[in-house]
This record gives C-alpha cells, structure tokens and sequence, in this order.
C-alpha cells in the first residue's frame, strides 16, 4: 500500500476537518442518535397556503428545533385530518371550530381539542363571480352554488340567506365542488364557500372578478375560530411539556408572519415552490392581519365566541348535542397565557 506524504499544512487542516466532524458526530448524536428530539407531526387540512404559513416558518428558521423538536409538515390523505388525530396516528393536525361540530356530538364523540387559533376571527364566506350581481346573501336566490354538501355548511348558509329575506329552496345546489373554486366559478357555478385570503385572491388573479359576503356580517354568533390547531386529548395528558414546546415555537412563527408579510411569502414560497408568488404575498398581506389580529398574542382562543357559536349551532338544532362549554378547547399550553 503507498501513502501519500502530506504537508505539514495540509496535516494541520486534515486534522482540523478531523476534529470538526468528530464534533459535527458527537452534536448529531446528541440530538439525533439518541432521539433526543422529540418527533411531531403536524398534518395540514388542505394543500399548502397561507394558513399555514408560521407552520413552515417554525421549521424553516429552526424555531422548533430549538424547541427540542422533529416536526414533519403532512398534507393530508383521503382520511380526516380530525379521526387521524383521534386515533392517535398523527400528534397535531389542521382543523375548524364549525367542522367539529359533528364529530365532537356523535355518538361516540371522538377525543380531540383546540389548543390554538391559527387566526383569530373567521375569514369564510361565500365568494361570487361579479356578473352573478350577488350582493347579499338572499341575492343567491336561483344562482347556481357549488356545495360540498355537508350539513353544516349548508346550515349555515340557510341561516344567512334567510336572515337576510331569501328563500333557501330556490337556490340551485351543485354537488361537485372541487379543491379549486376559481375554476368552480369560471366554469359551472354562481358561488361557493371559500377563504377571503386564498379563495377569493386566487380568483381575482385568474381574472376572475368577485364578490365575497363573510358569514360574520350576518350574525357576530358566525365568528367563530377556522383554522384551529387541535390535538389529541390523551396526547395533551401524557405530553404537556411538548404542547408547550410546539405552540411556543407556533407562536414564534407566526408572529413572524404577522409583522412581515414579505419575508413570509418568501419563505413559504421556498418551502413550497409551487405555489405563485404574486398570489401568495397578497394572502399573505391579508393574512399576516389575522393571525394575531385584536388579541394580545397569537393562539388564544376567546371562550365565549367559542361556546356561543356551539351553543347556536345547537339551538339551530344544526347539532343533535349540546357541547359542554371549555370542553373542546384550551389556552392553558399558549406562551405567556
């Protein structure tokens, strides 16, 4: 065997890259080899957007690895986001207050609750194309409306055309609403339920001219909390030390997000580079004003909006239970709480 002969400089910075990864081995196995990082996941509602953006900014600036943290960002499969979570399979997921209605009043009510609003007053509505000439709720009358047909959404929809002196059987219901409703409205529909800050920005950029009617201008009961982060209530018992950790550096993402709607849709954008960059910073301007809004801090959840809306949903008779008030939320894990 020959051996090359190294110069003494040459010696010097070979043991330096040496002693370098030596150190490199012994940090990875300190947060790695002995798992010393606690793996989480967190499985996202829908395909990337501005929703989720302290998400990707928690794990692109390393917010929750300071925190002691693994975290895997999932897109949800054809399974709920909410069961996922129920059983156990996934730590933290996506959700909405108005969704969990049905799951939390079943017959066997499934085991989750909120531990942070992603944004703090509810962005839905219905979004129309201009030339509908849908100005308000009971101007839905004999439009065309793409529905998901879920009981809850069209609940609430009944509620808003009629307060507003609309008659809900005359307006034609589509049962094939697709993930995306700019192509909805420039096809085959009048209308549909969307985000004012992805729907109805994503539209406007395909040229598609629109109208949003937000369901909290019909009844201040209608604001409730969408999106939520929920969490597994046996998790939550065993583990409340990482609830902590992972809403900190939540936190820490998101007022990011909050006070620099620039830098956020560039890291978004880097982190999932396809979605367009001229549509995600207006989400984002918009967006950036809604995750901490009126509130002291982000996460907090306000009990009374909260219960009152549960507590409508069941007058409605829209829920066959009532929801114990606090039952399905709590603040007790945010920073600074």
């Amino acid at each position: 065997m020959h051996i090359r002969k190294i110069s003494g400089c040459t010696t010097i910075c070979a043991a330096l890259i040496l002693i370098s990864i030596a150190v490199a081995c012994i940090y990875s196995r300190s947060y790695n080899c002995d798992n010393s990082l606690q793996k989480v996941t967190i499985l996202l509602d829908w395909t990337p957007n501005t929703n989720h953006t302290g998400i990707y900014i928690a794990q692109k600036l390393d917010y929750f690895h300071d925190e002691g943290l693994e975290v895997t960002i999932q897109q949800p499969p054809q399974e709920s986001s909410t069961a996922l979570v129920a059983a156990g399979k996934v730590e933290f997921a996506v959700a909405f207050q108005d969704f969990l209605a049905p799951a939390l009043t079943s017959d066997t009510p499934i085991p989750v609750k909120a531990v942070a609003a992603i944004a703090q007053h509810n962005t839905s509505g219905i979004i129309c194309k201009k030339s509908a000439n849908v100005r308000t709720y009971a101007d839905l009358e004999f439009k065309d409306y793409s529905t998901f047909d879920n009981f809850i959404e069209l609940a609430l929809l009944k509620y808003c055309v009629e307060s507003q002196g609309g008659r809900f059987e005359n307006i034609s219901l589509i049962r094939n609403q697709t993930n995306n409703i700019a192509a909805t409205l420039g096809t085959s529909a009048d209308a549909a339920w969307g985000y004012f800050g992805i729907e109805s920005i994503v539209a406007a950029s395909f040229g598609i001219e629109n109208d949003f009617l937000f369901f909290r201008d019909v009844d201040p009961v209608l604001d409730f909390y969408t999106p939520v982060l929920i969490c597994n209530e046996s998790y939550i018992n065993r583990n409340p030390a990482v609830i902590k950790k992972v809403l900190k550096a939540l936190s820490k993402g998101y007022t990011f997000a909050a006070n620099h709607p620039k830098e956020a849709t560039d890291i978004l954008s880097e982190c999932v580079p396809e979605l367009a960059c001229t549509t995600t910073l207006e989400s984002q301007k918009y967006m950036s004003a809604q995750y901490i809004s009126d509130t002291q801090c982000w996460g907090i959840i306000d009990a009374a909006r909260w219960n009152n809306f549960y507590d409508w949903l069941f007058e409605k008779r829209i829920i066959k239970r009532q929801i114990p008030h606090n039952s399905a939320f709590t603040n007790e894990f945010l920073p600074g709480y």
